[in-house]
């Protein structure tokens, strides 16, 4: 996009002429001279991300992996550019995982995944980046490589697991404040792994007193892996606990699993036996009654919703 703006020339004329310091005249000179020059040509740039960028990092690791692309920008214009870089977020993009990702920007041949220490340093959440001091300003038919990094905070709270985000880089070329080209490059996406929530809870009658509940394994599980799954209460009290491999998993409910007589809303957790033990978001709800007759018999039921 070009914005042409046009300043009054005949009152920097009468400016010129009656202003008794030289100074007056030197400023004409000038302005005269940078709208000349953006006048009789193009204001244009581009730019373009390459590279990995894309990415899903896991929060539950002690060294988050380093996702890495490169920003080429290039002026196409015949006029001299001085640049600024934006950082644009997606709609429903989290907030609180972009303010937890680190963003390094440095020029370089060779881009790679290790950022030196005089790279330019801050996080997606930053609407504006600095760029490195080598791609601030191009000129006519110039072009630079910028290299990015990013890399999830190591002290990133559990919370972020699930959450993900999209973005898009956008470079404004300018001439002054009067003459502008803007360019945007392809969206990209990050998110943090986060074991999906058992799937399809049900409940059916088990005779002669039970319950049984039965629930898909989530749908991103690692093939064939043994999840440790848990039945919680409203105050995630655990009422039953089970390992399974199978992709539909069961357990009876019946005798003392529920302390109380009364109708138990319950759900499922599912937690990946590994040493960072993943844990996944609660399965929706279902509801069990629990009655005891004579304090001996101990009876449950489905409750339909």
């Amino acid at each position: 996009m070009i914005r042409r703006l046009f300043g009054p020339i005949a009152a920097l004329a009468t400016l010129a002429v009656l202003g008794s310091a030289g100074g007056a005249t030197a400023a004409w000179m000038a302005s005269a001279s940078v709208s000349a020059s953006a006048s009789s040509t193009t204001i244009a740039g581009t730019v373009q991300l390459t590279g990995g960028l894309t990415t899903t990092y896991r929060a539950d690791t002690s060294t988050p992996a380093v996702a890495a692309g490169q920003l080429t920008i290039a002026n196409t214009g015949g006029a001299p550019l001085s640049y600024a870089l934006a950082t644009q977020l997606g709609t429903g993009s989290s907030s609180a995982l972009a303010g937890k990702i680190a963003l390094r920007l440095w020029t370089g041949t060779a881009c790679g995944t290790t950022a030196p220490g005089t790279a330019e340093s801050t996080t997606l959440a930053n609407a504006a980046p600095a760029l490195p001091a080598a791609a601030r300003t191009l000129a006519p038919g110039a072009s630079v490589v910028v290299c990015v990094a990013t890399q999830l905070d190591t002290q990133s709270p559990s919370s972020l697991a699930g959450q993900a985000l999209t973005a898009t880089f956008a470079v404004r070329g300018a001439v002054g404040t009067s003459w502008t080209t803007t360019a945007t490059t392809a969206a990209f996406s990050q998110s943090v792994y986060g074991l999906a929530a058992a799937g399809n809870p049900t409940c059916v009658q088990a005779p002669p007193h039970g319950v049984q509940l039965s629930w898909n394994a989530p749908a991103n599980r690692s093939s064939g892996a043994t999840l440790q799954y848990r039945v919680v209460d409203k105050s995630n009290v655990v009422v039953k606990e089970v390992s399974s491999s199978a992709a539909v998993v069961s357990v009876v409910l019946g005798a003392t699993d529920i302390a109380a007589d009364g109708v138990h809303e319950l759900r499922i957790v599912a937690t990946e036996k590994t040493a960072s033990g993943t844990a996944s978001s609660d399965s929706s709800a279902l509801s069990v009654r629990r009655t005891a007759v004579g304090n001996a018999n101990i009876k449950y039921e489905c409750v339909m919703p």
